[in-house]
């Protein structure tokens, strides 16, 4: 049978294609540099199944249902090319933005079509009043809930995943040298390093969808001190081939390349070598610090959940899970990587001397006594609830440096 394709189809149809052409381009076309044409094959093809199933479906669906469809998938393509927009207009156009601003377009039209559709079908079955009421509060409640504990997530994990990269400038000052090094898997990464002056160096692993800048403030604390300091971009940040990822999945590849790196260097004692990861960054090092044991100290500063499982290992199954799960399950479908094994599993195999730092939110102190219960009370955790997350550095400098680099000291010393 073939059904008639109205006005709403075509626009339906037109705007998802929109949004189908920026998936397309995103996975294969624009995927990061450095990463392969299968990284984001399952991405690419959930995207081609969902606008042909949608498209197919829509005609045959009620006004209501109508509406849902073109929200659902107007909101995920107005999330994925607004950072498109936003990132062209601030840094100019580059790599997949022309068509993230046409999935932007997509996205817009089809987010006025879900509004328009109930108000074109208003009326259409005959119902009383306290029913129609009825159906309009149940509605709504229903777009509320999806909204929440659906769409949000799913965009949010489109976002961790889609961060555009923004410039890095010039080294913090002369002493610094701009490096480059590959990852276990291959990934050229780039960085600075700061030499040492007492044989021992740090590695700065910044949080998540930054980049090297946001350690400097670690850095030039550590190199007061004398060590030597080697910070970096990510991969899918700032100069650092491959795909940005805020939770960190695969960054322990990355870390891998930065101690060889360490190693190599003439002015370093490769026994003294240790690490200070920030948010997104402390849980790469928890991971890293639990499966090889080259690290002389770390230092955690920010750490909390690396994946779903580490949020279920701390609140088990409260409402919380269902967004979490969202998220978490979009980030491995565009990412085409998965997490690491539970940062719980992973603590008590720690050999290095361990500080974790927490500051801020109770969920980030809840996370750190997780950590510091699983490790035997072998790792020190220090809690800051009125500093903010990872700002420590500046809102408490003196207490954090004497802290840190005390640490550090008897550590590496």
């Amino acid at each position: 049978m073939t059904l008639p394709r109205s006005g709403e189809w075509r626009i339906f149809a037109a705007a998802t294609a929109a949004g189908l052409v920026h998936g397309l381009d995103d996975a294969f076309v624009h995927r990061g540099p450095g990463l392969g044409l299968g990284q984001h094959a399952l991405a690419g093809a959930l995207a081609v199944v969902a606008a042909v199933a949608g498209a197919a479906v829509f005609a045959r669906l009620r006004p209501g249902l109508r509406a849902a469809l073109a929200l659902g998938f107007g909101a995920l393509a107005l999330t994925n090319g607004a950072l498109h927009a936003v990132h062209g207009a601030e840094h100019g156009a580059a790599g997949g933005d022309v068509t993230g601003v046409l999935a932007a377009v997509g996205g817009i039209v089809l987010v006025v079509l879900a509004a328009a559709i109930p108000w074109r079908h208003r009326g259409e079955r005959a119902a009383g009043t306290a029913r129609r009421w009825t159906t309009r509060a149940v509605a709504a409640v229903g777009v509320l809930l999806g909204v929440v504990l659906v769409l949000g997530p799913i965009g949010m994990g489109i976002v961790g995943t889609h961060k555009w990269r923004t410039p890095v400038g010039a080294p913090p000052d002369r002493s610094y040298a701009e490096v480059g090094f590959r990852a276990s898997d291959g990934l050229r990464l780039a960085g600075w390093y700061r030499p040492s002056r007492n044989g021992a160096a740090v590695l700065v692993v910044h949080g998540g969808s930054s980049d090297r800048k946001g350690s400097v403030a670690h850095a030039r604390m550590l190199a007061r001190h004398g060590y030597g300091v080697l910070l970096y971009d990510a991969r899918g940040r700032g100069r650092s081939e491959g795909m940005d990822n805020n939770y960190g999945w695969d960054w322990p590849k990355d870390v891998a390349g930065a101690l060889a790196f360490l190693k190599r260097r003439p002015d370093v004692d490769p026994r003294r070598i240790g690490a200070i990861g920030l948010s997104t960054g402390a849980d790469v090092l928890l991971e890293v610090a639990g499966t090889r044991h080259d690290l002389a100290a770390l230092v955690t500063d920010g750490a909390a959940a690396g994946s779903f499982e580490d949020w279920h290992r701390l609140r088990g199954n409260d409402l919380g899970a269902v967004p979490g799960w969202f998220m978490f399950t979009t980030m491995r479908v565009t990412s085409g990587d998965g997490p690491g094994p539970p940062l719980e599993d992973l603590v008590p195999k720690i050999t290095a001397p361990t500080l974790m730092i927490s500051a801020g939110t109770d969920i980030e102190r809840e996370f750190n006594d997780l950590y510091e219960r699983a490790a035997g009370g072998r790792i020190a955790h220090w809690s800051l609830p009125r500093a903010h997350h990872t700002r420590a550095i500046r809102e408490r400098p003196r207490a954090y440096e004497r802290t840190v680099v005390g640490f550090l000291d008897r550590a590496l010393r």
